[in-house]
This record gives C-alpha cells, structure tokens and sequence, in this order.
C-alpha cells in the first residue's frame, strides 16, 4: 500500500500541467491608411510665351524673297495699299502667302470698316507699301528687325523697309492667349501688324470679358496689368496700357472688337 501510494505522488510529479494561454495585455494600434499622393496639377504657362509644338527652323538667311502670285485686289476703300509677301531664304511654309491673302481679303478685317482696299503685287510690279515677311525666330530677334527687350518671341513691324516681320515661330506654333486656334492666331498677327502699317498702335483691354481689340498685344497675353508690367522693358511703352485688372477675350478680327 506503501508502494502504492509512492508511485502515485511520483507519477502526479511527473505529469506534465496544461500550459496556460498567455494574456497580452495592451491596446491595438490602428494601421496606418495607405499613402497616396495626388498628381502635382500642371505648371501654368508663362502668358507670353512660345507654346511648345513642332520644330521650327531656328535662323535662315536673313534675307527675303518675293512670292509669286497674282495682282490681286481686297476691299473697296478709297485708301490703296500695295503689298508683296516674302518669306525668308531658308524657310519653307509653301501656304503662308494664300494664308495671307485670305485673311486680308476677310470682311471681318480691315477692309470690313470700308477704308482701306489691299493690292497685292505680282513680281516686278514695283515697291510695295508693306513688305509681309516670314522671318525666322533666331532673325526676327536681331537689334535691328524685333528685337528682343521683351525676351518672347514676336512680329513686328518695321517703318523702315516697310516691313512686317511676321515670326515663323509664332505663326507655326501661336500664343497660349488663343489656346489651339492657331488659324486665330495668324489671322490676329497679319491684322495686328497690318493695323500698324495703318498708323495704329497698341491699345489696352476694355473691359473684362470684352473681345480684345486687335491692336491689343494678344501674343503676349490678355491682362491689361500682365501686359503693362511686360512692357516696362521698353521705354514709354508701359504707358500705352493701363495696369488695371481688366482681363480680354482672344479676338483676331478688326469689326468683332468695333460692334
């Protein structure tokens, strides 16, 4: 009984105890939501400057030929003016003078207000009034034609030579003021040197809202006070443009801003 009783407490010495679960203690930490960063928006374009686009031809020769075409007559004003279309040695935009042609032959320009009449003359017909000429960027910018005091590309035009220097670089690509009318656009740029050719000169925005008138530097921007701060690079030029908030809508035509 002795034995007995001996291997019972052995036995209960060996048995090995239930292990007990073990207890953590503490809160759950929640997880962290995963991380997304939204796109960065896009850079806003600098108004004044060159939209990007295809590749244009950087300089030609700094010289000009004369297109051939016809003698042909825009408008029934009493006021002739006589002009021939060149293009720079080196560049080839094969549709810039029909270009021309129609936009000066469109009622909505110049010859809607019924004062002026167009004559385009054919080779060997004499030395016209105004010299329309496409010029590459890299020329346009010399001292002596556009300049460069404002640093964008632009046309201009020159009382010398009688010549509108229209910049190729412009006319292929346009202004971000027009958004993707590029047809717009080069209307606005041959009436707006044409307007100069017409003893015109800038002027600024109306009103907010209003079309900007085409003497207005729309190449540039629309914004009476984006404009008048551009123009502080040229003497006396920032006092053609009031800086006033007033704020245009693009317009290329000549009578959309006069009704």
């Amino acid at each position: 009984m002795l034995v007995f009783g001996v291997a019972l407490a052995v036995g209960l010495l060996l048995t090995p105890r239930a292990v007990e679960p073990r207890r953590v203690t503490g809160s759950a930490a929640a997880i962290p939501p995963a991380v997304t960063s939204a796109p960065a928006p896009a850079p806003t374009p600098e108004p004044a400057a060159l939209p990007d686009g295809g590749p244009v031809t950087e300089a030609g020769a700094g010289t000009w030929h004369v297109v051939p075409g016809p003698d042909s007559v825009a408008g029934s004003g009493s006021k002739v003016l006589t002009y021939t279309v060149e293009i720079e040695d080196g560049v080839d935009v094969p549709s810039f003078a029909g270009d021309v042609d129609a936009i000066l032959a469109d009622p909505r320009g110049w010859t809607g207000l019924g004062a002026v009449t167009f004559r385009r003359l054919g080779t060997g017909d004499g030395e016209p009034a105004v010299r329309i000429s496409l010029t590459s960027p890299g020329t346009a910018r010399r001292p002596d034609l556009c300049g460069f005091s404002i640093p964008f590309d632009s046309s201009c035009r020159l009382t010398r030579e009688h010549r509108i220097v229209v910049n190729l670089a412009r006319w292929l690509r346009g202004a971000h003021s027009f958004g993707g009318d590029l047809a717009g656009y080069r209307a606005y740029a041959i009436n707006h040197e044409m307007g100069h050719a017409l003893g015109l000169g800038h002027v600024g925005c109306p009103a907010t809202g209003a079309p900007a008138p085409v003497m207005m530097q729309q190449t540039f921007g629309l914004s009476n006070a984006y404009l008048a701060e551009l123009n502080r690079a040229e003497p006396g030029a920032a006092a053609r443009v009031r800086p006033d908030s007033a704020v245009c809508r693009p317009n290329p035509w000549v009578t959309a801003a006069a009704h």
